[in-house]
């Protein structure tokens, strides 16, 4: 995240009374869409508004008084493609990939939940390093972007992006598919104690545990996690596991004292799509302690291959 990006002063043309078109946030519900608007600012970045809703069946599901850190990153998700889409004349249903996605959390404070308003901020970003296919006009884009919440620069994140043609991306799915074992029914474990990942829901529980380490429980019903339909198990579930799973080893492991914590760190990198049909599993390590703080080092698994890795922060939150 070496790429800085100056916090805005909240721009007069941004608002905050409606979402933007649910297709260009790639969601399908519209209570799902927490981007409200855009502008394209005088300096070369483009800046988003968000709003949080309170009363989110996942996001508002936590034990303290602070907002999810990983809301902002979905809306932060969704303000990239917005960006991409509006800015960068990327059309609406051309297929992508989120290679790389990393956020840090800079005041933690900011996240704070008055219990009377909604969370609301603005999203600077930057768009560098793009990349034209030869065919299509389309390739890789980095972003790197800011959060200010308030007066205060809440967030900083960056992550690269991929686009494909429709024939290309359906080429390349065919490929990797016909090279996996074919589908079989498998049996889930039973999913985790909702307590021990700091959720009261046990429907947002992602993960259940067999001797490899965690395997994802996938409930292709959960309005968050499958708003829509896919044809791989989708990064930000897949985000999802990687708290669980580094929530619930850190306290076992003594690095944190409870699972109240908030994500202050994350960064993930995909290798290779996760197919529905086999057996997801994560593993969780912990590889450092600082000041409170614990760092977690994990790596998807299917079909015994490394899918994805990511490191994790966690930061114990008052309860």
């Amino acid at each position: 995240m070496s790429e800085h990006v100056a916090s805005p002063v909240v721009d007069a043309r941004l608002g905050f009374d409606q979402t933007v078109p649910r297709a260009i946030a790639h969601r399908q519900a519209v209570g799902e869409v927490f981007v409200t608007d855009s502008a394209a600012g005088s300096d070369g970045t483009y800046l988003i508004a968000i709003q949080l809703p309170r009363a989110h069946s996942l996001w508002f599901d936590r034990l303290a008084r602070f907002h999810d850190t990983f809301s902002t990153a979905e809306a932060a998700r969704q303000g990239s493609f917005v960006v991409l889409h509006r800015y960068f004349d990327v059309p609406v249903g051309l297929p992508f990939s989120l290679r790389r996605w990393s956020f840090r959390i800079d005041d933690l404070d900011a996240y704070r939940d008055d219990e009377r308003t909604p969370l609301q901020g603005v999203l600077a970003y930057r768009v560098t390093d793009r990349k034209r296919g030869a065919r299509s006009g389309f390739g890789d884009m980095t972003l790197y972007g800011e959060l200010t919440i308030g007066d205060r620069v809440a967030m900083a994140l960056d992550g690269d992006v991929v686009f494909f043609t429709t024939d290309d991306y359906r080429a390349l799915r065919a490929y990797q598919q016909s090279a996996k074992p074919a589908a079989e029914p498998y049996p889930d474990p039973p999913k985790l104690d909702p307590a021990l990942v700091g959720r009261s829901d046990p429907r947002n529980v992602v993960l259940g545990e067999v001797d490899e380490g965690f395997q994802y429980v996938i409930d292709l019903s959960h309005p968050s996690y499958f708003d829509h339909a896919y044809d791989h198990v989708p990064g930000p579930f897949i985000v999802e596991g990687f708290r669980q799973a580094a929530l619930v080893t850190a306290v076992r492991d003594g690095a944190l004292p409870s699972p109240v914590a908030a994500v202050t760190a994350c960064s993930t990198t995909f290798g290779d799509f996760a197919e529905f049909g086999a057996p997801l599993t994560t593993t969780a390590e912990v590889t450092g302690r600082d000041g409170g703080r614990a760092q977690v080092a994990l790596a998807l698994h299917q079909y015994g291959r490394l899918l994805a890795e990511a490191t994790v922060e966690l930061t114990p939150l008052p309860t």
